[in-house]
C-alpha cells in the first residue's frame, strides 16, 4: 500500500466518531516506519487537533511498566484535564523533581500518584503510537488486552507499529494468543512499503545545514534512487547510514572533481548494503575480500580459466561447480553493471565497516585516481588520431602530421600503436595530404618501433584482441607482423624470467611458494616451456627428499588430464630433458633407497607427461 493510501485512510480514522479500534502500521525492518509517522503522519494528526503521545515498547516487560510510562507521556496534557486532583500532584511532582534532581534523592515521582489510574484522563482528544510490538516482552494477550481497554472504552485512537514477521521470533506460543485477540483490537492492517522516490529527498532535510552536502545530494538524488532501486533496497536505516557515512566523507573531498565524488558515493553505497545486512563483519575492516580485483578484465580471465578446467575435465569425470567467492559474488550484484562507477578504495572500505576514516590514505587515493597529464607526444598523437582531423586548420592539421611522425620514428609511442599510425599515414599520403611516399612511411614506422620495443614494455591483452581481427586495410599488414614478431619475442624473454621463478623457490626450498606458483601458472603455456631441463635437474638434486616429493606431486596434478597437449604444446622439450637428466644419474651413481625411489618416481610421471604431449 502506498504512502498516499495510508495517509488517507488515518485521516479518514481520525475524523470517525467513536471508534473503538486501533489501526497497525506492518512493514519489515528499517523500512521507515518511524520516520513514516514523525514526517507523514503526525503532522495530519496535529492538524487535526489530537495531542499525540508516542510510545516504543522496545524492551519494555510488563503491563506495570508500560502504565507508568504512559502516565509520565501524558504528565504535559495535566493542565488540560479537569481534575484539580491530578493538576495539582502534576504541580508538587514538577517541584520535587526538581529539588530531588538538585539534592541527588532518589525519589520515584510516580509514587505520588498511587492510587490515581490512567481511567481519570479523557483520550477522546489523544492519538497514541505504540511502536516496536515484535521488541515488546509483555505476553501477547496481556499488551493487547491493555491497550484494547483504551481504544475500545475510552475511544483512544491508537496506532501500532510492527513487524508481524518478527513477533513470534522469540516465542511461537504466542501466535495463538496474537492472532485470537487482533481482531478484536487492531480494526485494519496497513501493510506500508516505502516509495523511495519519495522517501529519498525527504531524507535529504537532515542536512539542511550542511548547504555543500545538500546540494551534492540533490543533485544526485537520482544517482541515488538508481543504485538502491535496482538492488530492491527499501531499507530506510541502511540508506540513512549511507546518507551519515557519504556526509563524513564528503567533508575530506570538496575539491576533487565529479567523477571521483560519483564513485565514491557508488562505493560507500554498496558497501553500505553489504554491512547493514551483516554480509561484511566489523572485524574484516582490514581484510578487504579481494575487493581491489574486481573488474572487468578480472571477471573475464575467471570465466576464462572455468572454461579451460570444463575443457580439461570434460572426458573425465565432472566435478560439481566450485562455489562462486565474496569478491566474485560482489562483482555480479554490483559492479558487472556499473564498470564506469566503481574503483576500491581502501580507506573508504575500512570507515563504512569500522567507523574509522584514514583521511591520509584517501587523500592519497584519490591522488592516484588523478589522471596524467599527456606528454606533448601522447596530445598530439590524440588529437590526430581522433578522426576528427576535418575539422583542424590547415595549419594545425601540418602541425600535428609533421610532430605525429617525428615522435614515432622517434620510438616514442606503445609498439602497439604502430598499426593504427601505419593506417592513418598511408591515407593521409594515397590521399595527397602529406608530401611522404608509402616507403617513406614504412621506413619511418619500422625505425620507430623498433626503438619502441627496446621499452619492453608488453600488453597481452591488448595484443589478443588486436590479433582476433584481420587487418582492415592490407598495406598496414607488414606493420601488424613487426608488431607480432617483436611481441612474441619480448612475451618470450619475460616468460623466461617468470618461469626462473621456478629455480628459485627450489633453491630455497619454499614449499608455500612452490604450490601458489604451479596454482597461478595452471593455464600459462608457456611457464614450464622456456626453462631449462638440465637447470632444473641441478636445482632439484640439491633439495631434500621431502621436497622432491612435493615438486613430483606439482607435475602429476599439472599433467593428469588426458589433453595436455591442446594446453601445454610447447612443455614437451623441458620435461624429456629432464627426464634425460634422472636417467643418467639413476644409472651412473649409487642413490639411497628411498632417494633412488623418489627419483624413480618422478621419472615415471615425467615419462607419461611426454607421452601425453607426444600424442596428435
Amino acid at each position: 500500500m502506498n504512502s498516499e493510501n495510508i495517509a488517507s485512510i488515518v485521516v479518514e480514522y481520525i475524523e470517525t466518531q467513536n471508534t473503538q479500534y486501533a489501526l497497525l502500521l506492518n512493514g519489515g525492518w528499517g523500512t521507515g516506519k518511524t520516520f513514516f509517522w514523525k514526517d507523514t503522519l503526525l503532522p495530519l494528526i496535529q492538524k487535526k487537533n489530537l495531542d499525540s503521545i508516542y510510545i516504543s515498547l522496545n524492551g519494555i516487560k510488563t503491563i506495570d511498566a508500560l502504565h507508568k510510562q504512559l502516565f509520565f507521556k501524558l504528565i504535559p496534557y495535566f493542565d488540560k484535564a479537569q481534575n484539580k486532583t491530578l493538576k495539582t500532584l502534576a504541580a508538587i511532582s514538577g517541584n520535587l523533581i526538581k529539588s530531588a534532581s538538585k539534592a541527588f534523592i532518589k525519589v520515584d515521582p510516580s509514587d505520588l500518584f498511587q492510587g490515581i489510574g490512567l481511567d481519570n484522563f479523557d483520550f477522546s482528544k489523544k492519538f497514541i503510537c505504540f511502536d516496536d510490538l515484535e521488541r515488546c516482552r509483555i505476553p501477547m494477550k496481556e499488551l493487547l488486552g491493555f491497550i484494547n481497554g483504551f481504544v475500545e472504552h475510552k475511544n483512544l485512537k491508537c496506532l501500532i507499529l510492527a513487524d508481524e514477521d518478527k513477533i513470534f521470533e522469540t516465542d511461537e506460543n504466542q501466535k495463538t494468543n496474537y492472532y485470537n485477540i487482533k481482531e478484536k483490537v487492531i480494526g485494519r492492517v496497513l501493510n506500508y512499503k516505502p516509495e523511495l522516490k519519495s522517501v529519498i529527498p525527504k531524507l535529504f532535510n537532515k542536512y539542511e545545514n550542511d548547504n555543500a552536502f545538500l546540494l551534492f545530494l540533490k543533485k544526485n538524488e537520482n544517482y541515488i534512487f538508481r543504485i538502491f532501486d535496482e538492488q530492491k533496497e527499501d531499507n530506510i536505516r541502511i540508506i540513512s547510514f549511507f546518507l551519515d557515512s557519504l556526509q563524513n566523507i564528503f567533508k575530506h573531498t570538496h575539491e576533487i572533481e565529479e567523477e571521483l565524488k560519483k564513485e565514491l558515493l557508488f562505493l560507500i553505497a554498496i558497501l553500505s548494503i553489504e554491512f547493514k545486512r551483516g554480509l561484511l563483519k566489523s572485524n574484516e575492516s582490514e581484510d578487504y575480500n579481494a575487493l581491489g580485483n574486481t573488474t572487468h578484465f578480472w571477471y573475464q580471465e575467471l570465466e576464462s580459466d572455468k572454461l579451460v578446467v570444463n575443457l580439461l575435465n570434460k572426458k573425465e569425470e565432472q566435478k560439481p561447480e566450485k562455489k562462486k567467492t565474496y569478491a566474485e559474488t560482489f562483482y555480479l550484484k554490483y559492479v558487472s553493471s556499473r564498470l564506469e562507477d566503481y574503483h576500491f578504495y581502501e580507506s573508504v572500505y575500512t570507515y563504512v565497516l569500522s567507523g574509522y576514516l584514514n583521511t591520509d590514505k584517501l587523500s592519497e587515493e584519490l591522488e592516484k585516481r588523478k589522471p596524467e597529464q599527456p606528454t606533448k607526444e601522447q596530445d598530439a598523437f590524440s588529437n590526430l588520431m581522433s578522426y576528427n582531423f576535418r575539422k583542424f586548420t590547415d595549419d594545425e592539421f601540418t602541425t600535428y602530421t609533421t610532430d605525429v611522425l617525428k615522435y614515432l620514428e622517434e620510438g616514442a609511442y606503445s609498439m602497439y600503436s604502430y598499426e593504427q599510425l601505419s593506417g592513418f599515414y598511408h591515407f593521409f599520403a594515397e590521399k595527397g595530404l602529406i608530401d611522404y611516399t608509402n616507403d617513406e612511411i614504412e621506413e619511418k614506422l619500422f625505425a620507430g618501433i623498433q626503438i619502441a620495443s627496446k621499452q619492453k614494455e608488453i600488453d597481452r591483452r591488448f595484443y589478443n584482441n588486436m590479433i582476433h581481427f584481420e587487418v582492415s586495410n592490407p598495406i598496414v599488414q607488414p606493420i601488424r607482423d613487426k608488431i607480432i614478431e617483436l611481441h612474441t619475442a619480448l612475451d618470450k624473454e619475460l616468460v623466461k624470467e617468470e618461469s626462473n621463478q621456478l629455480i628459485e623457490v627450489l633453491a630455497k626450498e619454499e614449499y608455500e611458494k612452490l604450490n601458489e606458483l604451479f596454482k597461478d601458472k595452471k593455464f600459462n603455456k608457456d611457464f614450464i616451456a622456456y626453462l631449462d631441463g638440465q637447470a632444473l635437474f641441478q636445482a632439484l638434486n640439491k633439495n631434500t627428499n621431502q621436497f622432491l616429493a612435493l615438486f613430483g606431486n606439482e607435475i602429476k596434478e599439472r599433467y593428469k588430464h588426458t589433453n595436455v597437449k591442446m594446453f601445454y604444446p610447447n612443455d614437451y622439450e623441458c620435461l624429456y630433458q629432464l627426464h634425460l637428466a634422472i636417467q643418467k644419474h639413476l644409472n651412473e651413481n649409487e642413490i639411497p633407497t628411498l632417494r633412488k625411489f623418489l627419483w624413480e618416481e618422478l621419472e615415471t610421471l615425467l615419462d607419461n607427461a611426454c607421452e601425453a604431449l607426444k600424442k596428435r
